[in-house]
Order: structure tokens, then sequence, then C-alpha cells
């Protein structure tokens, strides 16, 4: 199963691919021509005899003016070594890069450093030198500190900073910088930021969430119940798969109720006590994203938990 952090990777290099010639140009001094456009390739690569193999994120750059593929890039995201990737890899870009016609490069992103060290090394192809050399995106890439206006200017580096460094001491004012920056795109593109809150959060320890919140004087509850922070330790010890799972689910809900409280106390909307509870005992993970986007938009808390009520106010005022 893929971790959160695994998808949370995919998400942010696959579904924003605007934003990937800025990292790469930051993270590895690759800068692309102004006058082409980075855009998602075909993932899955189908040989011969070969079973299916399918890269985490495939992104291409095409020319403007006639649709051609100039590069391409395979992005891995990796949390340990596997040294079955090291035979895979080759795959995704000899067959991507015969099925483009176009020079392409293999980009790993590992979130630890001895991960980062084994996927930057040469993978012998055969005689004469014939080497894969991956680029690789690592925590000693990724800034561990950003100042606001850096944040602002690239939130998704503020949000791939957290996801490499939320975790270690000290990332408590990395993850105030990121959380101030995401929110303030959030009241001006609506929920087009919504997916690098929700990485944001999800990558913070439930205590440096908590601190940041209380810090910024947000209505806010726990990232992580403590039925919920015990579950996941005993679905841990026994290494039993649903237990597990359970303790996830629960931590994401939560998650989004703290991100929901978030992102109105950003918007000086004040939840009453009876709103609060509502959300603390909705566990429907569809009902909490729905009233997480709309949240970014509404003009009152009650247009949360009823989007009727906008439309009849619009409606009562042009009679």
């Amino acid at each position: 199963m893929a971790s959160f952090k695994h998808q949370g990777l995919c998400k942010l290099f696959g579904e924003r691919p605007e934003c990937v010639p800025n990292l790469l140009q930051t993270l590895l001094g690759i800068e692309l021509p102004a006058d082409v456009r980075l855009v998602p390739a075909p993932e899955t690569i189908r040989e011969l005899v070969i079973p299916e193999h399918a890269a985490d994120v495939v992104l291409a750059n095409r020319r403007a003016t006639d649709d051609t593929s100039l590069e391409a890039f395979v992005f891995e995201m990796q949390r340990q070594p596997d040294e079955y990737k090291r035979w895979s890899w080759p795959i995704h870009v000899a067959g991507l890069r015969a099925r483009l016609s176009c020079p392409t490069t293999l980009v790993v992103v590992a979130t630890n450093e001895r991960t980062a060290r084994w996927a930057a090394k040469a993978i012998e192809m055969g005689r004469n030198d014939m080497v894969l050399r991956p680029l690789v995106i690592g925590p000693s890439q990724v800034p561990r500190m950003l100042e606001l206006d850096e944040a602002r200017a690239c939130p998704e580096l503020a949000t791939l900073a957290v996801i490499m460094h939320g975790h270690r001491p000290g990332s408590k004012r990395l993850g105030r910088i990121a959380i101030e920056a995401v929110l303030e795109g959030l009241a001006k593109h609506g929920e087009r930021d919504m997916l690098l809150l929700e990485l944001i959060v999800g990558c913070l320890p439930a205590r440096t969430l908590r601190e940041i919140e209380d810090e910024m004087d947000l209505q806010t509850a726990p990232l992580l119940s403590k039925w919920s922070r015990e579950r996941i330790a005993q679905g841990r010890a026994q290494g039993r798969q649903e237990g597990r799972q359970e303790g996830r689910q629960e931590g994401r809900q939560e998650g989004r109720q703290s991100a929901l409280r978030l992102v109105l106390g950003a918007r000086g909307l004040v939840l009453s006590p009876e709103q609060g509870e509502h959300i603390a005992r909705c566990t429907d993970s569809k009902q909490l994203d729905a009233w997480l986007r709309r949240a970014a938009v509404v003009e009152t808390v009650e247009q949360i938990f009823d989007p009727e009520r906008n439309g009849r106010a619009r409606r009562a005022a042009t009679r």
C-alpha cells in the first residue's frame, strides 16, 4: 500500500505540472525553455513479454506551436532502497524515450538521505560504460527553511519542504510559513491550493500542528485523537493491516477537520459551539471534503452546511 507521503509527492508533481519547472530549476539547476509547456505523458510502459510497468509520474516538455515532445521526465518517489527498482526504472526511461522519441531523464524524489544516496548511484546497463544516472531530489536539495515571501512565490516548494522536513525538530516555523502562504493562496484562488494544505497538514506532527494553530489564534482541534493515536500504535505493534488502515483513516478525518478550522479562522469566519461539535462528530470523509471546499469560497459559516442558502439569498435579493 502506498504511503501518504508517496501519494502526496505523486499528486504534487503529477497534478500540478506547472510548478515542476520552478522546482527543477531551484532544486537541480535544470532550466527548461520558456516557450514549452510541461504536461502529463503516458504513465504506463507496455512492451512485448514484459509485464506492465507504471511509473509514478511522467511529464513531457511539449512545444506549444506543434505539440512536439522535446524532453520527458520520469519521476519516481522513493521512501527506502529497493533493489528491484534499479531493474525496473530503466524500462520506464527506455519505453518512454521510444514512445515519445525524445530525450528522457529519470528523477528520483527520496524522502530521506539514506535513500537519496542509494538512488544516486549509477545503474549499470552493460559493458562499455552503459549506465543510467538518475537525478535525485532528497532532503539535502530541499531547503529546511523558507521566508514567507519565498513560500508565497512558490507554495509548492514550501509544501515539498514540509513533506521532507516537517517531522524534524524545529520545523514549526517552516510549517507555519507554509500554512500561511497556502491559506493566502486559498483566499485568492479558491480550491486550487487545497491539495497543498492537505499535504502540509498531513505531514506535520500533531503536536507541531496544534502549536501552529494556537499561535495563529485559530479555532482548532487536535490532528489525531487519543483513540486514533492508540489505534495506529496498536496496528504497528501487532502488524495488523486492518488496524493500520483504520488508524490512518481516523487520522485523515481529523486532519480534514483541522484543515477546515484553519481555513475558516484565516478567513475570519467563526464557528459556533454547535457548528464546531457538528464538524467534530462527522466521520464521512466525502462530507468533510465538501465542507472544506466550500470553506474557501463561502461568505458565512452557515453556507458551508447549507450550500443552497447562498442561492436562496441571491434569488430573494433579485425579487
